[in-house]
C-alpha cells in the first residue's frame, strides 16, 4: 500500500517536473525520442502538472489518456528507456525535494514505469 503523500505546492511540482524534462531532453538516451514527439514543451509540461496532480492527490483535472498516446511510440518505451527514465527522475526528486517525499515520488514513478510496461505489452499482444 502506497503512503499518503502529504500536498506539495504547485510551483515546487512545476518546477520539479520543468527541470526534470530539461534533462530528460538533454538526455542521449531518451531525449532524441521525447524531443522528437513533443512539439510544444509549454503545453506538454501543463499536461505533465495535471496528470502528476491527479497521480498524486485525485482528479485535478486531469482527463488524458496517457497509454494510448504513448502507444505510438512503443518500439522506444523499451526496458533501457523506462530505467533511464527513473534514473533522471531519481536523481532530480532527490536533487530538489525532501529525502522523504522524494523516496516517494520515485515510488509513484517506479508504480508508472511499471503499468506502462505492462500496457504496451499488453497492447501489443492484440
Amino acid at each position: 500500500m502506497q503512503q499518503p503523500l502529504p500536498r506539495i505546492p504547485d510551483a515546487t511540482l512545476k518546477n520539479l517536473i520543468a527541470v526534470f524534462y530539461t534533462r530528460v531532453r538533454k538526455d542521449p538516451v531518451i531525449g532524441p525520442v521525447f524531443n522528437d514527439a513533443i512539439t510544444d514543451w509549454e503545453a506538454h509540461l501543463e499536461t505533465l502538472f495535471l496528470f502528476w496532480t491527479s497521480l498524486l492527490y485525485g482528479n485535478t483535472g486531469y482527463n488524458g489518456r496517457p497509454v494510448p498516446a504513448h502507444f505510438k511510440h512503443r518500439e522506444h518505451m523499451t526496458p533501457a528507456a523506462f530505467t533511464r527514465w527513473l534514473e533522471l527522475w531519481a536523481q532530480t526528486t532527490d536533487d530538489l525535494l525532501p529525502p522523504e517525499i522524494a523516496a516517494l515520488l520515485q515510488d509513484r514513478a517506479a508504480c508508472i514505469g511499471t503499468s506502462f510496461q505492462r500496457a504496451m505489452a499488453f497492447q501489443g499482444a492484440r
